[in-house]
């Protein structure tokens, strides 16, 4: 019997990002660099008011990659990121408005000054603190902004506790397991660097996202093969001393 696209049911297809930065934080004491996320605040139902992750439907004609980036775009004002897919989300009871998949994306970009559409479905785009932590058997997520607290928690690799709609807590929680993964074999922590970078803004999400208690010492020793000195200075420090600025090294294949 030949195919009928009408034989069977179709589900609405949706595309979600877990988007990635590196922003400077102040504290009495020190100067450092932070990981962040981007969230959007709903400005529908269902969730209005909650906040999520950026996303929205595949309009006609229109690629997985392509419904992203337009909706990063409209909803946050990120033109222009790194994509790396996650995976498919399809389980049954994600979403109540019924059968709609979502094929969800890590994006990562420098904390870009956000904007969000005036006919954009998101009320707002914010970048909030991202922290991760193990205790025990359970891993933990904090998403917080001055007024906000967000919490995951994961138990033998599955969410347990999510503060977020849908299934986001789910996709934060993998998206950021595959970045642990990424950084750790792929060196793409520098996709998460503005061009020019102290070798201390590389240290401290590199700490955070893989949890590693490392020394600058030995953190600068083993990241020499990969980063090259310039002759610029960074200006934008109180300190002392200021610190060189690195760039990423270019390893060209003969």
């Amino acid at each position: 019997m030949p195919y009928g696209i009408t034989d069977y049911e179709r589900p609405s297809v949706a595309v979600d990002a877990a988007v990635f930065g590196v922003d400077d934080h102040k504290s009495s004491t020190m100067d450092e660099k932070i990981l962040k996320i981007l969230l959007v605040k709903r400005g529908e139902e269902p969730f209005k008011g909650m906040y999520a992750l950026p996303g929205g439907f595949l309009r006609k004609n229109e690629t997985a990659d392509e419904a992203v980036g337009r909706e990063l775009a409209e909803e946050a004002g990120v033109m222009s990121s790194k994509l790396i897919p996650l995976r498919v989300y399809s389980e049954q009871g994600r979403d109540p408005r019924g059968w709609i998949i979502s094929a969800a994306y890590i994006s990562l970009t420098n904390t870009v000054q956000l904007s969000t559409a005036h006919n954009s479905d998101a009320a707002e785009a914010v970048w909030m603190a991202f922290r991760y932590e193990v205790t025990g058997g359970s891993e933990r997520i904090i998403i917080s902004s001055d007024e906000t607290a967000l919490e995951i928690i994961a138990e033998n690799g599955r969410v347990i506790k999510n503060d977020l709609p849908f299934d986001h807590g789910t996709i934060i929680y993998e998206a950021f397991k595959k970045l642990q993964d990424e950084v750790k074999y792929h060196d793409i922590i520098f996709d998460l660097m503005p061009e020019l970078f102290t070798v201390s803004d590389l240290h401290g999400p590199y700490r955070m996202i893989l949890q590693k208690d490392e020394s600058m010492q030995a953190f600068r020793k083993r990241m020499a093969p990969k980063i090259e000195e310039t002759d610029i200075y960074d200006d934008t420090t109180a300190a002392h001393r200021k610190s060189k600025l690195y760039r990423r090294k270019i390893i060209r294949e003969e």
